[in-house]
């Protein structure tokens, strides 16, 4: 009755130690453990190899070099001449390992079922490595190709670039204006990629520092010597959003500014940008004003084209806008056109999902 306690006790000691195992080696340093709890074996051997091409050895005792010799050759005549024991585990997950043992005293019946026991345990621990193992490298090898997804699609916009002067050279019926449009969105999404591209890959970003870089990036591909972009952020240090949405908003964000450089009565206008995290969800308040400093800067154009009529009634640029905030479940609250000192106002609020 008290050794079937013991060998419960030990099982169970067992069972919880390995939910800290990390690996094969910790599993079987915590088997050896158990079994000295039962058994004093003279020597231990224990051999693994799983479908991931590791191989793993345990030796343990006086004899323990011995019994991996005896264990490893197909002659009994080269075990020890003490009792021998030997198990197999792993056949449950298609590998094969061998724990094999000699003790001065033959251990009774319970306590030879306690080790197929607690084999079968580690045998469970084993297969749940493998399997971690397993997805890790699978994750590797899906970041690798998305990598070099990202490196070809960077590379593919640059090759569109630099052969659009010669598409549409011999476009002559193609207004000026479309053309200028096509490089610059061309342009915006080259520049953006590259902050794709020094994002880990992971299903979601970190809003703050991802809003930082995304108008950093801007200010250098627009606004140097035209405009000015200031940025005020009101959301929580930890909130993280998709690659689709973080993606979303930068794409607005440059279509917006772009626009004002386009249309904009301000020689030097000043864009306030204003991203809240509300009860609502993201709020992305933009808008356009006079630069109190502007009439120190150069004109890039004498007499900017102001905004069209199309603004508010679904020109092309707005509905670029509307289809981008739609694809991720956003609503475009507002967008006016207003007087000299607030030029250009555009509002919108985006979901998020908190956990």
């Amino acid at each position: 009755m008290f050794e079937e306690l013991h060998i419960l006790s030990v099982e169970r000691q067992l069972y919880a130690e390995l939910y800290g195992c990390a690996n094969p080696a910790e599993i079987f340093s915590c088997l050896e453990r158990s079994i000295k709890h039962l058994i004093s074996f003279e020597g231990l051997y224990i051999r693994y190899e799983n479908r991931l091409q590791e191989k793993h050895e345990k030796l343990s005792g006086p004899q323990a070099e011995a019994v991996k010799a005896a264990c490893s050759s197909a002659s009994n005549g080269n075990r020890p001449g003490l009792p021998w024991f030997q198990f197999s585990f792993g056949e449950d997950h298609g590998v094969q390992g061998t724990l094999c043992f000699v003790s001065g005293r033959e251990p009774s019946p319970s306590t030879l079922c306690g080790v197929e026991r607690m084999l079968h345990f580690c045998s469970r621990s084993l297969y749940q490595y493998e399997l971690k193992q397993r997805v890790e490298q699978y994750a590797k090898e899906q970041e690798l190709l998305l990598r070099e997804l990202r490196h070809r699609t960077h590379n593919n916009l640059q090759f569109m670039l630099g052969i659009l002067p010669y598409l549409l050279q011999d476009s002559d019926g193609l207004p000026l204006h479309i053309k200028e449009s096509l490089e610059q969105r061309f342009q915006g999404l080259i520049v953006l990629s590259s902050i794709w591209d020094s994002q880990s890959i992971d299903e979601a970003v970190s809003a703050p520092s991802y809003f930082v870089s995304v108008v950093r990036t801007l200010r250098k591909l627009w606004l140097e010597g035209r405009g000015r972009l200031e940025l005020s952020l009101q959301i929580d240090e930890s909130l993280v959003l998709s690659k689709e949405m973080a993606t979303t908003i930068a794409l607005i964000l440059n279509e917006l500014v772009t626009n004002t450089l386009k249309h904009s009565s301000h020689a030097f206008p000043l864009i306030k940008l204003e991203i809240q995290q509300t009860g609502a969800g993201l709020l992305f308040w933009y808008q356009e004003a006079a630069d109190a400093g502007g009439a120190n800067h150069e004109a890039v154009q004498e007499k900017p084209p102001a905004y069209p009529s199309t603004t508010m009634t679904g020109g092309q640029g707005r509905n670029i806008i509307q289809d981008l905030a739609a694809r991720v479940g956003g609503t475009v609250l507002s967008e006016s056109v207003g007087d000299e000192a607030a030029a250009y106002q555009f509002t919108a609020v985006f979901p998020l999902k908190l956990d």
